[in-house]
């Protein structure tokens, strides 16, 4: 070490440890006199690319510059020589290629404290500048991609709030993408007070440990209901990313897609595979999977009957008046046996004429007075249309020792023992 000191302090008594250390700078650093003239060129740059420095000191920046339309130069200066420091980058064209650099420009003070030049510090940040570019286009491709997509892109903070929110979200929601971004979702897109399941959800993934401060249950993909700047709701499906911890400003982002319509139209599928079309009541699957359930909580203790129901004398009324005529009474029959029942009880209908109900907690005597009023509103109906229509319907009642099978069969039995015997009601016994 003491070498080295020696070293040092020769240094300082000749050449000086300042004027080394401004030569071994890998910047650029030069001096301009008051009239912008190159006063001084330092730095290991002259060496590495053989500039000349004779070339350059002794002449203004506009000599040296203007021609390679640089001309912007004198007016920064006359801005430094005021007493301000200026920082600007900029690419210049150099005989060894494009480079952009970095320039700092302060006054140089005399010992008085005037301003007797101007100190400058010009930094090859073309690395730097191009790893930047590079980042810029990506990212400026990324957001092309996001913007140009045709599914909803919709990113969130951990709070909920807005931080990303594409064209397509625009377009579907009616949000213009100043208005939403900053705003909470469920504030505004899912009203928290109108869908508090989902703002439960968005919650749950950030109820965590003190030392857990990452979502852990975030659903990859998920469906539920948005609400339109206009008040009109649709179904999005939706697809989920968590986005990695470095970037603060988004915690989540989703991708989703307009499924309202797709929905309502297997609805409208399923409603049409449950309901007879000409009355909308529930068709024979439905009234089978709904006795099958009731039969197992007859099992389980709670009685229930079931009606078999067909229309005497339809038939006749069909032939006589006509196809039209006939679905026209079917349908006013469906809507006076559903008058007779409770809200929780089922009516449908099983073919032709043939109808059937399912009263839930209903007892076989219970389920009579139901029937006798079925007879009566159908009668009362039908007279009104000079007619004459009356109703045999057979009671089957279900309890612990019920199976499906012999409910079935019981009921269709029964319904048939009552149309042969033109005794209107027949209670059979419980299966």
């Amino acid at each position: 070490m003491t070498g080295l000191s020696e070293e040092l302090d020769a240094l300082c008594q000749t050449e000086g440890l300042l004027d080394t250390v401004v030569r071994s700078l890998e910047d650029v650093i030069f001096v301009l006199d008051l009239s912008c003239r190159y006063y001084g060129l330092w730095g290991r740059w002259i060496e590495r690319h053989a500039v000349d420095p004779t070339t350059i000191l002794g002449k203004t920046c506009d000599e040296v510059w203007a021609q390679d339309g640089y001309g912007e130069f004198d007016e920064v200066n006359q801005q430094v020589l005021v007493g301000e420091t200026v920082v600007f980058d900029r690419w210049f064209e150099m005989p060894w290629g494009s480079v952009y650099y970095q320039s700092t420009l302060s006054p140089l003070l005399g010992a008085d404290g005037r301003v007797i030049g101007i100190c400058g510090v010009r930094r090859d940040i073309t690395d730097l500048k191009r790893a930047e570019d590079s980042i810029r286009r990506e990212k400026e491709y990324a957001e092309h991609l996001i913007d140009s997509a045709n599914v909803m892109v919709v990113g969130l903070d951990s709070v909920g709030n807005v931080r990303l929110f594409n064209t397509a979200a625009e377009q579907l929601t009616g949000w213009r993408r100043a208005d939403i971004i900053g705003a909470n979702w469920f504030e505004t897109v899912v009203p928290k007070d109108r869908y508090p399941a989902a703002w439960e959800a968005f919650r749950s993934l950030y109820a965590c440990d003190v030392d857990d401060v990452r979502p852990r249950t975030l659903r990859r993909c998920s469906e539920g209901p948005i609400l339109t700047h206009s008040g009109e709701e649709r179904t999005i499906s939706w697809m989920d990313s968590e986005v990695p911890e470095a970037d603060r400003e988004l915690d989540i982002v989703s991708f989703g897609v307009d499924v309202s319509e797709a929905r309502i139209h297997e609805q409208m599928l399923e409603h049409l595979a449950t309901h007879d079309p000409l009355t909308d009541l529930p068709n024979r699957r439905s009234f089978e999977s709904a006795l099958g359930r009731s039969v197992a909580r007859a099992r389980r203790g709670t009685v229930s009957t079931v009606l078999f129901i067909d229309v005497d004398d339809f038939k006749a009324c069909n032939d006589e008046y006509g196809h039209a005529f006939g679905d026209a009474i079917l349908s006013e029959i469906a809507t006076e046996l559903q008058l007779q029942v409770r809200v929780p009880d089922l009516v449908a209908r099983i073919g032709g004429d043939e109808f059937a109900a399912l009263l839930e907690g209903a007892t076989v005597d219970a389920a009579g007075d139901v029937a006798a009023r079925m007879r009566a509103g159908v009668a009362a109906m039908a007279k009104r249309h000079g007619i004459q229509l009356d109703l045999s319907i057979g009671l089957m009642g279900m309890d612990a020792t019920s199976d499906f099978e012999r409910v079935l069969s019981g009921a269709d039995t029964a319904m048939y023992t009552s149309k042969r015997s033109g005794a209107g009601v027949v209670v059979f016994e419980s299966a």
